[in-house]
């Protein structure tokens, strides 16, 4: 029996580490001080305004039209922010913006789906009247264009946030807590009914009672561990070295800080969406640009992961990460794989209960798991229940 790793997000922040989407927004608009400033996103009409402590867009234009009674919005197509169309703040990434207006309510893929939402949107808008066809597919091109590029200047001004405001706290970010679930424990024979618990009935009976008892005394409860890290950092290293590192291996699916040969991509990859097999009917490479999965053939790791899977059984551990559509179409192919034995969740406790009552995100992330199975009997069979799962230990942030 192997064992699949998969991290997401909720892993770096179970360390501390400040890598979400509202965190890298905060140290963005920290640094807008005056109405001087001028960068990749916006610049002003008028400098000499000194500006107070801001979070996110919508305190920098409250502050901007305070006491007048005014607003400041874009005019028509524009992203640029007016009153009485005259300009007064400069927008140069219009996808930045959007995710700006729903600051405090997104995540990460929350906004990979925003940008799949755009793409689709320009593709599907209608020929306007006073227009040939020729020239609005090319007018689509143009804002297609301008929306890949858009989310390359995110991703890498999220690179930078990570290089200066997170690598330096990943080397002490390790705890004791959570290395004890990298730990590839001993068991014995007394201990199996346990971990037996955690696999359906019928494969227990028919394969894996008989390969654990075939070992002898105590024995290492998985062979192989592969980690699938979903994060551009790289925290799971801190558990690695103690640990036969033989037997366990990391594979930065999605691409790693400072990394050349593997760079970070931010992008969409639910090929299974009804609307999907449209974009690639266009003919039009330029709208698979942030899909996924080409991502995916530029390095050796999509190959080596499904060497992994097809190699031998094993157990997909999910550690902070939300199993949402945006990586839909490889969680597929893990979840529903022939090797793939169970599914078991580290979940997040909540603080305080939330308004539903749900007092962890358990709930949450299976729902997330089933949108990732045709075949629902299966994932029901695959999924280890709440009281045999464990919750994700935290530490304070950094």
């Amino acid at each position: 029996m192997n064992r699949l790793i998969i991290l997401g997000n909720g892993f770096d922040l179970a360390h501390g580490l400040k890598t979400k989407y509202e965190d890298y927004i905060k140290n963005y608009w920290s640094k807008v001080t005056s109405s001087n400033h001028s960068d990749w996103f916006l610049s002003f009409e008028n400098t000499g305004t000194n500006f107070p402590k801001l979070e996110n867009l919508k305190d920098l234009l409250d502050f901007m039209t305070q006491g007048s009674g005014n607003t400041l919005a874009p005019v028509g197509n524009s992203p640029h922010y007016c009153f009485e169309n005259r300009k007064y703040i400069n927008i140069s990434n219009r996808f930045f913006n959007k995710i700006n207006l729903r600051f405090s309510k997104v995540d990460w893929v929350d906004i990979e789906m925003e940008y799949y939402q755009s793409l689709k949107k320009i593709l599907l808008d209608e020929i306007k009247q006073d227009i040939d066809s020729e020239a609005f597919e090319a007018e689509k091109l143009k804002l297609i264009r301008e929306l890949n590029d858009n989310i390359k200047n995110i991703a890498i001004d999220f690179e930078e946030y990570l290089k200066k405001e997170v690598l330096k706290y990943i080397e002490y970010s390790k705890f004791r807590e959570m290395s004890d679930l990298f730990l590839n424990e001993t068991i014995g024979k007394i201990g199996l009914k346990q971990f037996f618990k955690e696999f359906p009935k019928n494969y227990v009976d028919q394969e894996l009672k008989s390969f654990y008892e075939a070992k002898e005394n105590e024995f290492e409860k998985f062979e192989q561990t592969l980690i699938l890290n979903f994060n551009y950092t790289s925290t799971v290293r801190n558990y690695i070295k103690p640990v036969n590192s033989g037997s366990t291996r990391v594979i930065n699916i999605h691409g790693a800080v400072e990394s050349k040969r593997n760079p970070i991509n931010l992008g969409f990859g639910d090929e299974r969406d009804r609307f999907y097999s449209q974009i690639e009917d266009y003919n039009q490479n330029e709208y698979l640009k942030y899909i996924k999965s080409f991502y995916y053939l530029n390095t050796e790791n999509y190959k080596e992961l499904f060497d992994f899977i097809e190699g031998w059984p094993f157990q997909t551990q999910i550690m902070g990460h939300s199993c949402g559509l945006s990586d839909r179409t490889l969680l597929n192919a893990i979840f529903e794989h022939e090797n793939c034995k169970s599914i078991k969740v580290f979940y997040h406790k909540f603080v305080n209960s939330k308004e539903d009552g749900e007092e962890d995100n358990y709930s949450e992330i299976v729902k997330n798991i089933s949108r990732h199975f045709n075949k629902k009997t299966e994932m029901r069979s695959k999924i280890v229940n709440k009281t045999l799962s464990q919750e994700l230990p935290q530490k304070s942030r950094v």
